[in-house]
């Protein structure tokens, strides 16, 4: 497969993953109220948005991003490796560091496949 198309499906499903955040915002905020994890979820939801509308067919956005996001969620998830439950925060348990590691790593190994020149 083409880099270009595997770096457009990263974006594209990471920012259609992001915005479907949105669920889990409101229904943890109809539990819990206002608490960390809000801005948590909505920087989630936030950066989805970004990417749909921005990002959705832009060839000359998907490497770029697949790179920033890979590296910001590398660097989220090796945070959370080190520190896992770091001051209670759910963005650092098991789980969303599982996620992390894996959205970081792929974006990652995605933006930095070369293209072949024939």
């Amino acid at each position: 497969m083409d880099p270009t198309t595997l770096q457009k499906y990263y974006t594209r499903i990471i920012g259609i993953a992001f915005v479907l955040v949105f669920i889990s915002l409101v229904t943890d905020f109809y539990k819990f109220g206002h608490r960390p994890e809000t801005w948590h979820k909505i920087f989630h939801v936030g950066l989805g948005i970004t990417v749909l509308y921005y990002g959705w067919n832009d060839e000359k956005f998907w490497k770029p991003f697949c790179l920033a996001n890979g590296a910001f969620f590398t660097f989220v998830a090796l945070f959370g490796w080190m520190f896992p439950g770091f001051a209670s925060l759910e963005t650092f348990n098991r789980t969303d560091t599982i996620l992390h590691s894996m959205v970081g790593l792929t974006g990652l190994l995605i933006g930095f496949i070369k293209n072949k020149k024939l």
